[in-house]
């Protein structure tokens, strides 16, 4: 974010500026900063550059290859303190609270590369207007703060702007604030690896920073005190607002684009009648690892929250050759941002397309029930929670007493016990996708025309629409039906089929393009790959069929 970038400029003395009239290389009309979008966005590019290059936990510029952090975290991590308030009405059925909720924060300090120090909570009917915490508990985080040696304050909730300000000024200049959500949006940034995951972590990252943007100029507050002065930082405010608005619908533009060519070959895989299998769950569950167990898929896993946040789809058979597309997608987590739910919205509708669930769930965990329900929050906040779901209790073999967790699981018809790490019970996991696949739902984009309004009437009584458009001559729905209906909608799902076939025979330089446009924004050659397989398959099967 830039107001920590601007903190953290400040604490190292990197040339002592403060705002955007201090900073190096500003572009200037007449000795004042341009206020065109094309000359601050290019200036504001190098700047994001260099904040991409500032962490959490990193209190010094580093080299461009990063081996300047390399050695700065062998020698010592910055060092953070941990707050969090316990409503008394807020306690879960599961007992997951404060202290847990404090626990995983520490997980994610550990993962953006911090050393926590020390935690405190408090209990409170309320939180506190002013500093979320009551002044006592503030003067205990002075002193921690004092005794330990952090010079980061975590709180586990997010804070207000006024909340910031007014604990920034109680702690002092020298200590460094951020919330639950700053660390979470953090961590989203480090490991956006496509362009897609780049603009969605981008875009939450602005929209949580614009309430905050008068944090960069309270510095103005302690000058002269001039009208003149105040008016030009209050000016300022609103350019740099309003460029950071601009700024965001370019973003919107951009994942929308996105979010068309993912829909557009989305509709190419509805028109070869392949089920996908979307894997969901908490983060760090065990779904990258299951993943490439299953598919050699060469995923990102490992024991860090937030590992994978780009989906991957990868082909698998199951028994009797039916082939099936397992999606990975980015894990969950309690109080997850709404800023990055909504951000992802683009890459989460991978979930939406899917025949069936796999909620895969650590049973190793402690928290495993506060989880599942965090999960499935989400869930329902999709629109998603109607798509049949089979639950996959992974890490079977970390538990204490295996054969119990097994024992449970056996007397649930919805469940399977496996090890994603050793493969266990994998067999019997793709015996249960097969069973549930048969009477499951799958994906059709279908043109209904009005003499067949009874149709229309099924698909919403059987099914879940996601969309529905009514042309000149019948209804486009986009809606996951059961299997046989999809059969039965085959003849009118073939019409759009082939108008898309026509339309890619007069436009195969755009499709090219399009194609183009999807590595760019994070397929995997295998992916078109596989599409395209699956293409000529159903192509080769429809033309059996005739």
């Amino acid at each position: 974010m830039l107001s920590v970038l601007l903190a953290r400029a400040r604490q190292n003395g990197t040339d002592g500026w403060e705002s955007w009239d201090d900073a190096p290389d500003t572009p200037r009309v007449n000795g004042t900063p341009a206020a065109t979008a094309a000359a601050v966005d290019d200036w504001r590019g190098d700047v994001q550059s260099l904040a991409a290059s500032l962490r959490v936990g990193q209190s010094s510029f580093g080299s461009s290859d990063g081996s300047d952090w390399d050695s700065y975290y062998d020698e010592e991590k910055e060092r953070c303190f941990l707050v969090g308030v316990q409503l008394k009405q807020q306690r879960s059925k599961h007992g997951y609270g404060v202290q847990e909720s404090i626990e995983e924060l520490g997980r994610l300090a550990d993962t953006a590369g911090l050393e926590v120090v020390g935690s405190t909570y408090q209990m409170l009917d309320e939180v506190n207007p002013r500093t979320y915490i009551g002044s006592g508990k503030v003067q205990e985080i002075m002193s921690a703060v004092a005794n330990t040696g952090a010079t980061t304050v975590i709180f586990d909730d997010e804070l207000s702007p006024g909340q910031l300000r007014n604990l920034e000024k109680a702690l002092g200049e020298s200590v460094r604030l951020c919330d639950r959500t700053a660390l979470i949006l953090d961590i989203f940034s480090q490991r956006a690896a496509t362009r897609e995951g780049k603009l969605q972590v981008e875009l939450a990252q602005s929209e949580y920073q614009l309430p905050r943007l008068t944090r960069m100029w309270t510095h103005l507050e302690r000058q002269s005190g001039s009208g003149q002065v105040k008016g030009m930082g209050e000016k300022q405010i609103e350019v740099d607002r309003r460029l950071l608005k601009g700024r965001m619908a370019r973003l919107r533009r951009d994942i929308e684009e996105v979010r068309t060519h993912r829909r557009t070959y989305r509709d190419r895989r509805a028109a070869a009648p392949i089920p996908v299998v979307a894997l969901v769950g908490y983060t760090n569950a065990g779904k990258s690892t299951l993943l490439n167990t299953l598919t050699n898929a060469g995923v990102l896993a490992e024991d860090k929250l937030f590992a994978t946040l780009d989906p991957t789809t990868r082909r698998v058979e199951l028994a009797g050759g039916k082939a099936v597309l397992f999606t990975d997608t980015v894990g969950f987590i309690q109080k997850l941002p709404t800023q990055l739910v909504a951000a992802f919205r683009a890459t989460l509708e991978e979930i939406q397309d899917a025949s069936l669930l796999l909620h895969v769930v650590d049973v190793s965990h402690p928290n495993a029930p506060a989880q599942i329900d965090a999960v499935n929050r989400v869930l329902e906040e999709l629109g998603v929670q109607n798509i049949p779901t089979l639950n996959v209790w992974n890490k079977v073999d970390a538990c204490a007493d295996p054969a119990v967790i097994r024992a449970v699981a056996a007397r649930r018809e919805q469940t399977v016990c496996i090890s994603g790490l050793t493969g266990e019970g994998l067999e019997e996991l793709l015996e249960k996708v097969s069973g549930k696949l048969q009477d499951s739902m799958v994906s059709v984009h279908v043109l209904v025309p009005y003499s067949q309004g009874e149709l229309v009437d099924e698909i919403h009584r059987t099914g879940v629409v996601a969309s529905a458009e009514f042309g000149g001559t019948g209804v486009e729905l986009r809606a996951h039906v059961p299997l046989s209906l999809a059969q039965r909608l085959q003849p009118l799902r073939a019409q759009t089929a082939a108008a898309a076939e026509a339309a890619a025979a007069n436009g195969a330089a755009d499709d090219d393009e399009d194609e183009e446009s999807l590595l760019d924004d994070g397929w995997s050659e295998e992916e078109l790959a596989l599409l395209e397989e699956e293409e000529a398959a159903a192509a080769a099967a429809a033309a059996g069929e005739r």
